[in-house]
């Protein structure tokens, strides 16, 4: 959707609002935990990197799509097109292939929701980061639904490729904060992006176009679509950090009582119901939404007509090097 945001200024705010990286990657806070499967099962760490050792050498580059939760639910969230995307690579010299994957840390409501705690502090457990891990799962990829994806989009040399892992490295450890939602003021074609996601189809997407400057060859009529899940807004309003918000008794309680309905540490079926239908009142009833970007908390008055909508639209291979930069 690169095509359809524009950069504007507006009281010495930024839109879309850069996405901020940081020096170093810091420790995952000890409370957070992955829940159902361990970040990065397959078994190399978060910041390990696979190379070719001739720098003559052809890597094939693949783009690979998959449901979310496909380990669990199958392909259901594919009938929501809510998709999870990766790269695979394969060395044709040898032929080694790997997967790169880049996702949460402590998977995705912990990821999209703080944790609030008794004391009406909050913990975010918000870390992403790239899972390397050799061979491409070929049934993992091409499951049953139509929207999932093993397709080879293209290839560079081995030394091209080096380089543009050794940029991936840095990538990963300098961009270690996983957002779910874009936000928009409104569907339309010529709408304002306020914020951008940063998850794995932003992986994917700066991925491939970095490949491309660093000397890749795609293929031609390369066609892939990615998954947003898009917040239609008003002009967000910024409110500051946490600390900033306690400042002020009212705006504080009913920030509290916002986040708390979201807790992603639900004991019982029933408290996940509960959620449920907090998130429908959210955005279909009461319109309203305080969202977390770079440390900081906005206030945003969502739009009647379409508060919330999940996209599935094309993004096409071109050098957009800075938008996460």
């Amino acid at each position: 959707m690169a095509e359809r945001c524009r950069f504007i200024f507006v009281y010495g705010t930024q839109w879309p609002v850069p996405y901020e990286r940081v020096s170093s990657r810091p420790t995952n806070n000890a409370y957070c935990q992955a829940g159902l499967i361990p970040f990065c099962a397959p078994g190399k760490t978060e910041d390990a990197m696979i190379y070719v050792d001739d720098d003559n050498d052809t890597v094939e580059i693949f783009a690979l799509k998959k449901p979310v939760w496909s380990f669990k639910f199958g392909d259901l969230m594919a009938k929501f097109k809510i998709m999870h995307d990766a790269l695979g690579f394969r060395s044709q010299k040898t032929g080694r292939n790997w997967t790169m994957e880049w996702y949460e840390l402590d998977q995705l409501f912990n990821c999209t929701f703080p944790h609030v705690l008794k004391n009406d502090t909050f913990i975010w457990c918000d870390q992403g980061a790239l899972c390397v891990y050799d061979g491409i799962v070929d049934s993992m990829w091409n499951g049953s639904s139509d929207l999932s994806m093993l397709k080879k989009v293209g290839e560079i040399y081995g030394k091209d490729y080096n380089k543009w892992a050794t940029w991936a490295v840095d990538d990963n450890n300098t961009g270690v904060y996983y957002e779910t939602w874009s936000a928009y003021s409104d569907p339309g074609p010529n709408a304002t992006m306020y914020f951008d996601s940063y998850d794995c189809a932003s992986f994917v997407i700066r991925g491939l176009n970095h490949l491309l400057a660093s000397g890749a060859r795609i293929l031609p009529d390369v066609h892939l679509n990615y998954t947003r899940l898009n917040i239609y807004t008003h002009e967000p309003e910024l409110l500051g950090t946490y600390d900033q918000i306690v400042q002020n008794q009212t705006l504080h309680s009913d920030f509290i009582s916002f986040y708390r309905e979201f807790d992603s540490k639900k004991p019982k079926t029933g408290d996940w119901v509960k959620s449920l239908v907090q998130i429908y009142e959210t955005f279909y009833l009461t319109r309203r939404f305080y969202f977390y970007y770079n440390n900081v908390y906005w206030y945003m008055k969502l739009k009647e007509s379409t508060p919330l909508k999940v996209t599935f639209d094309e993004i096409p291979i071109i050098s957009l090097l800075d938008r996460f930069n």
